[in-house]
C-alpha cells in the first residue's frame, strides 16, 4: 500500500523521523505537506468552518488546517485507485506494520477504513472479530475513538468524505470516528488489535519530544461558554449517565450486548 505522511513544512525533524522509521520498515510512502491552518487568510478559514451566532469561527485554524491536510490525503487515496496509508508525524510504528502496511490481502472485504492507532481509551468493538493471522485480530469500532494519526482508508471511502465532508462546526476525527456523526454508520470502520501505531503524547514513559505541531481536537482549548449551575449539574448528569450506558453496554457479563469495551494496546514488537 502507499503511505502518505501529513507533515508541516516547518517540522523538518519529524519528517527526518518519519523517513527514517518508514525506510526501515521498507514502506513505500509519500509526503504530503500539511495544511497550517494559521497561516490561511480568515476568509479560507470561513470556508471551512461554521461560525456561531456572534460570527466567530466555530474550529480554531488548526482545525481547519487538519481539515484540509486529511482531504488532501482522501484525494490521493482516490487518485490512486487503491486502498493507502493516512499517518501523522508523530507516531511509533511496531516493527509488524511492515507486514501489514505492504499490503491488502488481509484487509476485511467490506472494510470502508481500517483504524490501526490507540489512545489507549477505552472503546467498544464487535465481540465477533476477524482473524488476519499472524497475531492480528479485527473488529468492528462501535464506540467513538478520536484521532487520525494512523489509518487505512479506501477509494470509496475516500470520494464519500470528500463529498459529505465541507464546512463543519465539528472537527475532522469527530466527523469520521464519532457516532453522533452520520458517516459513523454509513461507513464500516475496523480496528485492528492490537494497533499498529501510537502518537508520541500518549507513550509518556517512551516520549522523545513530539509536541503539538499538528493540533488535535481534544487538545483545543475552547471558549467556554458561561453556564448556570443548573446547567452545569445537568450536563454532569448526562456526562455521568453516558459513561454507565458505555460501561454497561460493553460488559463482558452482559448477555444482551453483542460489542465489548476494551483499551486497544499497542505492541511495538
Amino acid at each position: 500500500m502507499q503511505v502518505f505522511v501529513i507533515n508541516l513544512d516547518r517540522a523538518t525533524d519529524r519528517m527526518q523521523r518519519m523517513q527514517t522509521l518508514l525506510d526501515g520498515l521498507g514502506l513505500t510512502w509519500t509526503r504530503i505537506p500539511a495544511v497550517d491552518g494559521k497561516a490561511l487568510e480568515a476568509e479560507a478559514l470561513r470556508t471551512w468552518s461554521a461560525v456561531r451566532n456572534d460570527g466567530s469561527l466555530i474550529l480554531t485554524p488548526g482545525e481547519v488546517g487538519i481539515l484540509l491536510s486529511q482531504r488532501q490525503a482522501w484525494q490521493n487515496t482516490v487518485e490512486q485507485g487503491e486502498p493507502c496509508v493516512v499517518l501523522e508525524d508523530d507516531v511509533h510504528i511496531a516493527d509488524s506494520a511492515r507486514h501489514w502496511l505492504a499490503r491488502t490481502n488481509w484487509l476485511p472485504a467490506d472494510a470502508d477504513i481500517v483504524k490501526f492507532e490507540t489512545t489507549l481509551r477505552p472503546v467498544a468493538v464487535d465481540r465477533q472479530e476477524v482473524d488476519a493471522g499472524s497475531g492480528l485480530r479485527l473488529a468492528r469500532l462501535r464506540s467513538g475513538h478520536l484521532g487520525l494519526a494512523g489509518y487505512i482508508i479506501t477509494p470509496k471511502a475516500g470520494h464519500r468524505l470528500l463529498k459529505a465532508i465541507g464546512q463543519s462546526a465539528h472537527a475532522v476525527d469527530h466527523l469520521v470516528f464519532d457516532p453522533v456523526s452520520p458517516l459513523f454508520d454509513e461507513l464500516v470502520i475496523y480496528q485492528t488489535l492490537p494497533a499498529l501505531c501510537i502518537q508520541d503524547q500518549f507513550l509518556p514513559s517512551k516520549q522523545v519530544g513530539l509536541g503539538g505541531e499538528i493540533e488535535r481536537a481534544w487538545a483545543v482549548e475552547k471558549k467556554k461558554q458561561k453556564r448556570t449551575l443548573l446547567r452545569k449539574l445537568d450536563r454532569e448528569v448526562r456526562r455521568l449517565a453516558l459513561q454507565a450506558a458505555f460501561a454497561w453496554r460493553g460488559n463482558r457479563f452482559n448477555p444482551f450486548s453483542r460489542v465489548r469495551n476494551l483499551r486497544v494496546p499497542f505492541a511495538p514488537d
